[in-house]
This record gives C-alpha cells, sequence and structure tokens, in this order.
C-alpha cells in the first residue's frame, strides 16, 4: 500500500554508496540465512530473522531481567519512571509492573533453561490475580501498572493494559502451553477472555492506530486459539479497518511515531508468527509494510536519528530500546545518542521473531544521504479528498527539519523538530514547545507551512483541550490558572548557544549549522510578547505572560499573535533578506506570510475558531 508523498529529486554521495551495500548485504544474508521473504506466507508461522531462542536482544533481556526478579513479590521490580498521568505514582518510586512481568514470563518459557518455566509460572499467576475480574467494573479485564497501584487507587486507570498484557498471555498459550500446569491454562484462558470481552467493550476507533492495531491482533489469535469464529471475524475487521483508514486518510492518524511504530510493527509480527487465518495475516503485512515506509523516509542516517514532525513522542531523540529494535530488522548498526542512556526498558518485542526490513525500501532509506530533498506526507483528508493534516520533512546530508501543518503543543506532540550533526555532538536537536507555568501546554496549538528548510509559525489556542494531557486534566469551564505563559524554541546538544543577531532575529547555534528565528511584534491577550534569550543561554522565549497567578478562558478563541520563521543554515549561509508578516484576515483568525529566497511565498493562518 503506497503512502501519500513526494519527493524532490536525490544525490547520492560515497556514503551513501557505501551504506546502501551495506544495508544490501546485511539484508541479503538475513534473508538467504532465514530462507524466507518479507511477502506474506498462507502457511502458519513467516520464518524469522532469529528464533527468539537465538536471539541476542532476547539475551539481554532475559539477563537485565533476571537481576530485577523480586522472588517475594513475584514480579520484576524497578524505579518507575512517571509520564506525569495515569498514576499518582512518582517517578523514582520503587515499583513492580505488570506489562513487563508477564513480558519476562514469556522470555523465561522461550529459553525453557532449568527453573524457567517455575519462575514463569510463578509471575503469570501473580500478575493474571491482579486483573479486574468483575463483569460490572468500568475496568473489567484490565491490569493496573502497577502492583503498588490497584486500578481503583490510579488517578485514571489505562484501559490499553487489556491489550498490552493480553498479548503477552495469548502468546504464551499459543506458542507454551505445553510447559504450563493445567491448572495455570484454565486461568490464563479465563484471564484472556476478559481482556478481549474488555476490548471489544471499548472498541477503539482505526485512528488510534497501535491500540486499533494491537487490539485487533490479540484477538484474532486469541479467536484462533478458543476456536470463536466471530472473536475471530471481530478481529480481523480491527485489522482491516486500519488497513482502510490508512488507505483513505494517507497514513497513520497518529503518525510517524517512533514508539507506536514499533509497536505496529512488533505486533505484526507477533500476529504473523502466530495466527493462521489468510485475510488478518495479509492486513497485518499491510500495516507492517506501511509503517517501514514511514520510518525509510524519516530515518536520517548522519543523525541516526528519526526525523519528524511526530505524533507521538515523549523523548526527542531515539530510545535505546527502539535503536535496537531498528537495527536487528534493518541489518545496520545505527547507534544510540550518548545522551540516552537511562532508558533501562529494553525492547518488549525481544520475543517476537523479527521479519525483515522490506527490501524494496532499501534505496529509500538511505535516500537522506543525498542532496537536500524534500517529502510531503499526508496524514487526513476531508470528506472531498482534500488533505488536512500533512507534514513535510527535508533532509541534507547533515541535518533535517520536520514540521506538520496543524498540530497542538500537547508534551507527546513534536509538531516542528530538527536535527543535525557536529563535530562534538552526533545529534543536537531543536524543536518548538509552548509552556504553561514551565511545562508542555497541550491547549495551545501551532499551525505551519514549510519550505526546504524554512517555516513559517503561527499558534493559537485551543478550545476544550487539557492542560498537560490532551484529554486527561481538561477545565470543565476552559479555564487555566497560570502565572507564565511562554514559547520555547530551544537547541539541546554540546556547543549551543543562544544570541541576537538584531532586527528581532535570533540564531540558535551548534557547530556548523545555526536555527534563525525571525520573531514578529505579537501580542497575548491583553499584553505584548516580550522575546528574550533563556536562562540556559541556548533557547529563546516569547515571554506572553509573566506574574501574578490569573485566569485565562480557553473555552473560546483566546487572542493570541505569535508568529515566527525558522530557518535552519549552514552557519555561513545569509539569512533570509525579509521576515514575515501578518496579514489582516477578521473572519478566518490571525494569517502570516513570509516571502523567502527565489521569491516563493509562505502563507498560514489560524482557524479563528
Amino acid at each position: 500500500m503506497a503512502m501519500a508523498h513526494r519527493l524532490s529529486p536525490t544525490g547520492r554521495g560515497p556514503w551513501a554508496l557505501r551504506l546502501r551495500m551495506q544495508l544490501l548485504a546485511a539484508f541479503t544474508a538475513i534473508v538467504v540465512g532465514s530462507g524466507c521473504d518479507s511477502s506474506v506466507s498462507p502457511n502458519p508461522v513467516v520464518p524469522a530473522v532469529n528464533p527468539p531462542k537465538f536471539s541476542p536482544v532476547l539475551k539481554t533481556l532475559l539477563d537485565e531481567n533476571g537481576q530485577q526478579y523480586d522472588a517475594d513479590a513475584q514480579m520484576l521490580v524497578t524505579d518507575f519512571r512517571s509520564p506525569g498521568y495515569h498514576t499518582r505514582i512518582v517517578s523514582g518510586t520503587t515499583v513492580h509492573p505488570t506489562r513487563e512481568s508477564l513480558i519476562y514470563a514469556l522470555a523465561l518459557l522461550q529459553r525453557n533453561a532449568v527453573g524457567d518455566t517455575d519462575r514463569a509460572v510463578t509471575i503469570t499467576h501473580k500478575v493474571i490475580s491482579l486483573q479486574d475480574t468483575d463483569s460490572a467494573s468500568k475496568t473489567y479485564g484490565v491490569w493496573p501498572w502497577l502492583l503498588e497501584e490497584p486500578l481503583a487507587e490510579m488517578e485514571s486507570p489505562d484501559l490499553n493494559w487489556a491489550d498490552f498484557c493480553g498479548s503477552q498471555i495469548v502468546h504464551m498459550l499459543m506458542e507454551h502451553a505445553d510447559k504450563l500446569p493445567g491448572e495455570l491454562q484454565d486461568a490464563m484462558r479465563k484471564s484472556l477472555r476478559h481482556a478481549v470481552w474488555a476490548i471489544r467493550r471499548r472498541n477503539v476507533g482505526p485512528g488510534y492506530t497501535n491500540i486499533a492495531v494491537l487490539g485487533g491482533s490479540v484477538c484474532v489469535v486469541a479467536g484462533e486459539l478458543f476456536g470463536d469464529a466471530e472473536l475471530l471475524a471481530y478481529g480481523r475487521r480491527r485489522l482491516q479497518g486500519v488497513v482502510r483508514h490508512v488507505e483513505k486518510q494517507g497514513g497513520f492518524s497518529e503518525y510517524n511515531s517512533p514508539p507506536y511504530s514499533k509497536v505496529i510493527i512488533g505486533e505484526c509480527e507477533r500476529l504473523l508468527h502466530l495466527a493462521r487465518d489468510p485475510a488478518s495475516r495479509k492486513a497485518a503485512e499491510s500495516l507492517r509494510r506501511t509503517c517501514w515506509q514511514d520510518i525509510a523516509l524519516s530515518v536520517h542516517p548522519a543523525t541516526q536519528q528519526w526525523a519528524g514532525p511526530h505524533s507521538r513522542s515523549s523523548r526527542v531523540r531515539l530510545q535505546p530500546s527502539t535503536v535496537e529494535f531498528l537495527s536487528l530488522r534493518t541489518g545496520v548498526a545505527i547507534k544510540t545518542h550518548p545522551t540516552m542512556t537511562d532508558d533501562v526498558r529494553l525492547s518488549r518485542y525481544a520475543t517476537v521473531p523479527p521479519l525483515p526490513f522490506p527490501k524494496e525500501l532499501v534505496s529509500q532509506f538511505l535516500e537522506s544521504a543525498g542532496e537536500p530533498r524534500e517529502i510531503h506526507r499526508e496524514f487526513a483528508r476531508n470528506k472531498s479528498g482534500a488533505a488536512t493534516i500533512v507534514g513535510t520533512t527535508w533532509h541534507s546530508g547533515q541535518a533535517c527539519l520536520g514540521s506538520v501543518n496543524r498540530s497542538s503543543c500537547w508534551t507527546q506532540r513534536k509538531p516542528m523538530i530538527a536535527y543535525w550533526k557536529t563535530a562534538d555532538d552526533p545529534a543536537v536537536v531543536f524543536l518548538a514547545r509552548f509552556l504553561h507555568d514551565g511545562n508542555d501546554f497541550a491547549s495551545m496549538g501551532i499551525r505551519t507551512a514549510q519550505k526546504g528548510s524554512r517555516v513559517l509559525c503561527l499558534f493559537e489556542s485551543i478550545p476544550k483541550r487539557g492542560d498537560w494531557h490532551r484529554t486527561l486534566d481538561c477545565p470543565p469551564d476552559g479555564v487555566f490558572q497560570a502565572s507564565d505563559f511562554r514559547v520555547r524554541f530551544e537547541l539541546r546538544g554540546m556547543g549551543a548557544a543562544a544570541k541576537p543577531l538584531g532586527e528581532g532575529r535570533y540564531e540558535l547555534a551548534a557547530g556548523g549549522h545555526r536555527i534563525v528565528i525571525h520573531t514578529v511584534p505579537g501580542h497575548f491577550v491583553d499584553g505584548d510578547i516580550v522575546w528574550e534569550i533563556g536562562k540556559d543561554g541556548r533557547s529563546l522565549e516569547g515571554i506572553c505572560y509573566r506574574g501574578e497567578q490569573r485566569s485565562f478562558d480557553f473555552s473560546s478563541n483566546l487572542g493570541v499573535t505569535l508568529c515566527v520563521g525558522i530557518e535552519l543554515l549552514p552557519i555561513d549561509e545569509a539569512v533570509a533578506d525579509r521576515s514575515p508578516r501578518l496579514t489582516n484576515l477578521p473572519a478566518v483568525g490571525v494569517g502570516a506570510m513570509w516571502e523567502i529566497s527565489g521569491g516563493e511565498i509562505l502563507r498560514v493562518r489560524t482557524s479563528g475558531e
């Protein structure tokens, strides 16, 4: 299934050719060694790159988890990292996680060394006991994240845990039931029944990309396990619905997301390993390939980062587990950025036999090593078929810049982000944020227009949204209390520094590249926006409000005029002659235009809602 994207002409240098040959050789070795290709097979099991028991990733997971096993609690123990929602437990607390404990149990069954089965049985018994089995409960079929925090004590239970934990249980039952005592098998089957009932009751739509795929896959495999044709049909429809949604919209609704892409590919690989149903396998393979095509267009060889824009990502650089996941499947030894050393959560898909990177995408995977190019991808279309959400990604040999035409400043969104390589840092990062009392603010939106390495940005308030989270902390009246609102453009990395250039322009520089920010006089509610270099010396901040705590009503258009132009340039390249300017569009909100080099004009406007 082709993605909706357009590419400009590319060039290829000697470095690109060497890397291309490396990838082709690695891919050939993988395919020849496994005796398979990456097409959909009618056989029950698609041959894998490496059986799980021989996977070095699986060995690493088992070694690490073995040190984290708490025999008294019968679960893994670790230091918690809170995302800031769903849970009341703070980061750094010692906890026992449910999902990760089940993954460890599955890994033990796959290794099957002396004592492994006994420990796996103990863990599985324990975690199953934490599931909500009350059919009258709103969280029926769901697990808590942690032993320490039952569902009733969570700030907002995560219903996705029926899907995530259910996928581990169905995998154990399908592949390792012969190692498990009959009593535990019965308990696991009942638990899986509870989980799939929760999945079906919730019935997420195809726009909730990773959970739509995950829940559909669990139901397909469980349907085959139980001999339940109706459950199998439901799972098949879910997967086919995501395929149709992607075809209709042009891409995944939760687009170009490193963590979500990993879930989609991993769960499709799991289904292709376990399930027999031809139609479900076809849908899974289609989604797997679509996801890889996105990745092939996004990974930037020089920085070894995933170019933006990102719909969902809590980090700005690739986590070690994602690097590991990509390296194993592509055959290319991608390196983790040296600052990303605190991620102790190993790949959740070490227990899933990996399938090779589709070979027809090898050339696309390496395109960004050549001359500058620009990619446009459609992620949503209206009823008439016109694109409404479009991402633009620009690549050069040493840098990349991505943006999406409309998004929000929720902490998981990365609506505009750039990377480039320096002599001191494999990947410095530039990103745009909007902060409420120092935290990312989900009720502020951003509109962009990009051409090459230049982006025109307008910010706008968004009604009926939350604060730190998009939906979990929405004030009922739309009013937020604040003592500080600011937009922040920041550069993270070795040698990053900010300075004013005069005439409302500022520079964020590191190594051989710089971001030049053209500011436009603007206002926020009843005050002018003040621009200043951040206290860290490597950011530019537009102070929208700073003072005593007061109320701000986001239930309707707040009254924001906040516009900037962004250029990513080699350090010695001249900046654009002109800065952006606002245009008078009273019927549709705020508008702006920017005449960049060559007479090209970028235009953007807010919704005025």
